[in-house]
């Protein structure tokens, strides 16, 4: 599919989802001004409700996407993979093209924004960067190596979820300042 009418289904698609989201941006190849799209790619941030598991003794508070999210995002099209409550979901657009929706935890937006704007190529230079400053993408989100162990296929598994949290960025600068690697427009960010 061409660029303008990539991002004219992403822009609606922005519109649909604004008032169940405090956060929408759009990454992939429609960030990057591709001249021909395969799929479309939102990071969002969900507005929340806090609820409470466990016990008297040992309640466990969380944060779950409020229902409408949950409505609208199963508006969009049919599901194909993953549901609003996970951090990542694939939906088959009626404009016949995939979105593929990402719903990372606040202190890991910017981070996947930014992972989620390059090339595949260049996203392996940018966990380069954090995997030799010590940290790695995790079953439960962006972690200390320490805090993890490796698991077969090559993943992460968080053993230690009281472990050091990352910065919250701010934006993609701060993050690029952080992993000590030049920034680049997102148009430049190919290897």
């Amino acid at each position: 599919m061409e660029y303008t009418q990539a991002l004219e289904i992403a822009n609606k698609l922005i519109e649909k989802l604004s008032p169940v989201c405090k956060k929408i941006y759009i990454a992939g190849s429609v960030r990057r001004k591709k001249s021909e799209v395969k799929d479309i790619e939102l990071i969002v941030s969900p507005i929340q409700y806090d609820f409470s598991d466990g016990d008297l003794f040992e309640p466990t508070i969380e944060q779950k996407p409020i229902p409408d999210f949950t409505k609208a995002v199963n508006e969009l099209g049919k599901i194909i993979k993953g549901n609003s409550h996970g951090r990542y979901m694939q939906i088959y657009l009626p404009e016949r093209v995939n979105l593929d929706l990402f719903i990372p935890d606040e202190v890991d937006f910017i981070r996947q924004y930014v992972i989620r704007t390059g090339s595949a190529d260049y996203s392996k230079t940018i966990a380069n960067a954090w995997v030799r400053l010590g940290w790695c993408g995790s079953d439960f989100g962006f972690r200390k190596q320490s805090d993890c162990v490796r698991v077969e296929g090559g993943g992460w598994k968080c053993i230690n979820k009281q472990g050091e949290l990352p910065p919250i960025w701010s934006d993609e600068k701060s993050f690029y300042e952080w992993l000590q690697v030049p920034y680049l427009e997102p148009e430049n960010r190919n290897v």
